[in-house]
Formats: structure tokens, sequence, C-alpha cells
């Protein structure tokens, strides 16, 4: 393979030989250690299961042993789950309490206001109407939120 010439000495040309040398035996050595690692873990496996004595019988333990291992920690991450969606149901039941009781709240507080307000006058229609809006307000609020609620549970 040809060589980038430097601008520099012979020095120079005869450290980037070395220096895609090291590197060219460091790739080597790498492939090396993968090839034996895998060969030596296949090895192993063949070892194993012709000590055994009948190979398909120990291959088909080792599975179901595996399956049940699998099926084991399949088990548990679908309980931590389980676990985790209640928690998250109670959070939005209880964060949905929050917002009705804050909504009841305040709708209670504006048919207040608009008794104080309008419910007040000395003409007596405006009055009428102020006061049956309010009541209509309070009524509408309690049977609203309590089928809330109930959906809530």
């Amino acid at each position: 393979m040809p060589q980038a010439r430097s601008s520099g000495s012979s020095s120079g040309r005869s450290q980037t030989k070395r220096s895609s040398a090291s590197k060219s035996t460091g790739a080597k050595r790498t492939t090396r250690k993968t090839s034996s690692a895998s060969s030596g873990s296949s090895a192993s496996r063949t070892r194993a299961s012709r000590g055994s004595g009948s190979g398909s019988s120990s291959t088909a333990s080792a599975k179901s042993n595996g399956a049940t291992a699998v099926d084991a920690r399949l088990e548990a991450v679908a309980q931590r789950i389980r676990k985790l969606n209640e928690r998250i149901i109670e959070e939005g039941k209880s964060a949905g309490e929050a917002t009705l009781s804050s909504y009841e709240k305040a709708l209670k507080a504006i048919a207040s206001s608009i008794e104080r307000g309008p419910g007040k006058s000395d003409i007596e229609w405006i009055s009428s109407l102020a006061t049956t809006q309010a009541k209509f307000i309070r009524d509408v609020t309690a049977a609203w939120t309590s089928a809330a609620r109930d959906m809530l549970k």
C-alpha cells in the first residue's frame, strides 16, 4: 500500500510505517480474540450437551428452564406495570376530585356574588331573577359535581 509522503525527513516516513503496522496488528489481535471467544463458547456448549447423555432432552430441559425464567421475569414486569397503572389511576382520581372541588367552590362563589349584587336590588323583578339564577347555578353545580364524583369512584 503506498504511503503518503510527508514534507519532513525520512524519519517521518518510518514513523508512519510503524504506526500503520501497529494499527494493522492491533486489528488482527482484536479479530483473533473475537473469533476465539465465539468459538470457545460454542465449543463449551457442544461439550455440555454431549456430556449429559441424551442431547435432545437436556436441550429441551434447558429451554424449559430458560422459558420458566423468562416467564417469571415477564410476570414480575407485568406486576410492576399493574401497580404503576393503579397508582396512576388513583392519582388521576384524586386530581379529578380536587378539580371538581375547586370548580364547585368557584360556581358557588359566583352564585353568592349574584345574590349579593343584583339580588339586593330594590327592583323586585331584578332581585327575583338574580335569586333564581343563583339557585339554578347552585342546583346544576350540585347535580353535575355529584354525577362526576360518582364517575370517579
